[in-house]
């Protein structure tokens, strides 16, 4: 009679002999850390979605930065500080979109609280979208509106005009950059299925984590 081994909140088995199933109580931090270490084994051109997958997730969250702040600089006819507004303009949205990426996608579905391919390719949709698009172009509003302010380029309305001026000078750049926010949602989609191939890769070569109520046999 196969022997049963019932996991507590989060468990690790390590499923390389079948004749001995051991059961480890792990917090999720640790559990994530030795998913990282299952990861390693696997040959490095084969882990890019975990790795170069998650750069790119940034870099490309800096590109839609720099081209929002180009477009803003250009409607309000700003063009000083043009090096001092492009550098923070990409650096904090490839910086946010990356860890935001490691927080809500890689590291979720490594500790096992992401477990559906399709709430995988939604969620890193989405990431991708608010972290890489809305953010940088939000960004960019106000370091162009700074700058005209400042260089005297464009009068900026105040009061209740205020929002009316910068919903109608907004509506034609997002409507430009459409094509961008399409790659995004493509890309972030793309990129969570790889990781999570990737991830029932581990789960079924190195380590397996089960869910609450879940067992699992000597002989399975």
């Amino acid at each position: 009679m196969a022997e049963e081994v019932a996991p507590g909140d989060k468990t690790l088995v390590a499923p390389g002999n079948k004749g001995v199933v051991r059961r480890v109580e792990l917090t999720q931090a640790e559990l994530v850390k030795l998913q990282y270490q299952a990861l390693q084994q696997i040959p490095k051109e084969k882990r890019w979605p975990f790795t170069s997958g998650i750069t790119a997730v940034g870099v490309n969250a800096g590109f839609v930065g720099l081209i929002a702040n180009s477009m803003f600089r250009r409607v309000l006819d700003v063009t000083q500080a043009r090096l001092l507004s492009s550098v923070p303009m990409f650096l904090i949205p490839a910086v946010t979109a990356s860890a935001a990426w490691q927080t809500f996608v890689a590291q979720s579905m490594l500790a096992g609280n992401l477990n559906c391919p399709v709430c995988a390719q939604v969620r890193g949709a989405s990431i991708n979208v608010l972290a890489g698009f809305i953010n940088p172009v939000c960004m960019a509003i106000p370091m162009a509106g700074g700058l005209a302010r400042r260089y005297y380029t464009a009068v900026l309305p105040k009061g209740n005009n205020f929002w009316e001026f910068w919903v109608k000078t907004s509506r034609p750049i997002v409507w430009r950059m459409l094509p961008a926010l399409l790659l995004q949602v493509a890309w972030g989609a793309a990129l969570a299925s790889k990781e999570f191939d990737l991830y029932l890769k581990i789960s079924k070569h190195g380590f397996i984590v089960l869910e609450d109520g879940e067992t699992l046999s000597k002989d399975s």
